[in-house]
């Protein structure tokens, strides 16, 4: 089994945060690949800057390389994927959906929006 991840989900994956759901822990401790768009690395890094503490960032990546995490860049086939969800949704959201459509994987989100237009959202 494989998983996506939304920037919400790595932040509190990585800082241990209660937020994290019991099911989308043990859905993310099961897969055999975690998926991560590239997307959600850069939301973290503007929330992080946003707080002065851009210098945490480099701790993001590290811990994705040591669990092994796959960053999955933006290429031709999520732009042709993204096509396909409403143009209502944020433009990264599209990006997270997408890949996880290209996938066919679940997408760990707590996100109401994507849940309406991705229905493997486990949340």
């Amino acid at each position: 089994m494989e998983v996506v991840l939304d920037s919400h989900t790595l932040f509190w994956l990585l800082t241990n945060s209660p937020k994290l759901l019991k099911l989308a822990t043990r859905y993310i401790e099961k897969a055999e690949r975690v998926i991560l768009p590239f997307i959600i690395l850069m939301e973290i890094l503007y929330l992080l800057e946003k707080n002065n503490l851009s210098f945490r960032f480099i701790e993001v990546l590290n811990e994705t390389r040591i669990r092994g995490y796959l960053v999955y860049p933006l290429d031709l086939e999520i732009i042709t994927q993204s096509l396909f969800t409403p143009a209502t949704i944020e433009i990264h959201d599209r990006i997270i959906i997408a890949t996880a459509k290209l996938f066919n994987v679940h997408l760990i989100s707590k996100d109401k929006e994507i849940k309406k237009v991705y229905p493997k959202t486990i949340w």
